[in-house]
């Protein structure tokens, strides 16, 4: 019988959870990512290590659309979308 300490310290990487696949699934479609980049994603969803998911959440939250018009405006500026200019 092996203690639940023995399978967190297996060095296998953990699987993928069920909020970071919800998330996932939930916010593709609001980003800005290529449709050959979102199918990829949700192709390999099943072999996901937790780690994996993590780094896909964070790329759909920096390319995902704002609906607010000041909060898209202000993400363009952070970007550096409008160049040099001063506002």
């Amino acid at each position: 019988m092996t203690d639940w300490i023995d399978e967190a310290l297996d060095g296998k990487p953990t699987e993928i959870t069920n909020s970071q696949w919800l998330t996932i699934e939930g916010n593709i479609d609001l980003t800005s990512l290529t449709h050959s980049m979102k199918s990829e994603i949700l192709s390999d969803l099943n072999y996901l290590s937790e780690i994996e998911a993590e780094e896909i959440i964070t790329i759909l939250y920096n390319n995902r659309y704002e609906k607010d018009p000041q909060k898209q405006w202000l993400k363009m500026f952070r970007d550096g979308v409008f160049g040099n200019r001063d506002f």
